[in-house]
Formats: C-alpha cells, structure tokens, sequence
C-alpha cells in the first residue's frame, strides 16, 4: 500500500490499496476513513490534482461508499 503524508491543514496522509481499491484518508483532525471501490484513476486523479480538497469534496466523497475507521 502506497502511502502519502500531506499534512496541508486538510489531509494528514493518504493511502492507497490498489488491489483492494481502498483509499485510505486520514484527515488533519485526527479522523480516519476508508473509501472502498475507488478506482486506481480517481486516486491518481487526486493525487495529482491542484486543488486536492475540492477534487476529494467533488469526485470522492459522493461516489464512494466510506466508513469511519477506529484505532
């Protein structure tokens, strides 16, 4: 799994399971979600983009079912 540190305020890190497709998003709040069924495009689509925030508001998270992970 292939993970990134942010750390931009929004994001702390994310990681990716391609063989999963599970997105794994931890948010500078503390809070932790697993995104299930995102594509190996919309995680290079986000990882890639500009505006990371409004790409994971606007493509992520109203396509992708998503639980909240405890630790």
């Amino acid at each position: 799994m292939e993970t990134t540190d942010l750390q931009d305020g929004f994001f702390q890190s994310i990681s990716y399971d391609s063989t999963l497709r599970h997105l794994h998003v931890r948010f500078a709040d503390g809070n932790y979600y697993l995104y299930s069924e995102v594509t190996q495009m919309d995680y290079l689509g986000l990882m890639s983009s500009k505006q990371m925030k409004s790409f994971f508001e606007d493509k992520i998270i109203p396509r992708f079912p998503s639980r909240k992970m405890n630790e």
